[in-house]
């Protein structure tokens, strides 16, 4: 009896997990996707002691605040690629409003930044 292509195509691929979690534009971390192929396994919180090691070893696939794709970056290299992304946006002539309100939102990257520090 041959299985059909469809159920073949819908197994996983790997039995190895994988992690996804998004960036928001003010730095703030959202939960963190544990995947087996395309089944979505559980989500771990950013903050806790699983989610800041899994920050902080790389092993999370990034996505930014405009949906780019940032890759496994440790946490303090996507800070860094956010601020400097900030700071691109503020050396563009912007009006006082526009400027304040890139430069809070670069404060809080820097806030999210330390708080997700571990020290």
């Amino acid at each position: 009896m041959e299985r059909s292509s469809r159920a073949t195509r819908a197994r996983p691929t790997s039995r190895t997990p994988t992690y996804r979690g998004t960036l928001l534009g003010d730095g703030r971390p959202g939960p963190i996707e544990q995947r087996i192929g395309r089944r979505l396994v559980r989500l771990i919180d950013p903050e806790s002691d699983e989610g800041l090691d899994l920050l902080d070893a790389g092993r999370v696939d990034l996505i930014g605040p405009d949906g780019d794709a940032l890759g496994r970056l440790t946490t303090g290299e996507a800070y860094r690629l956010l601020l400097e992304r900030l700071e691109r946006r503020l050396d563009r002539r912007l009006g006082r409003a526009d400027s304040a309100a890139v430069r809070d939102g670069m404060e809080r990257v820097r806030g999210w930044s330390r708080r997700l520090r571990r020290g």
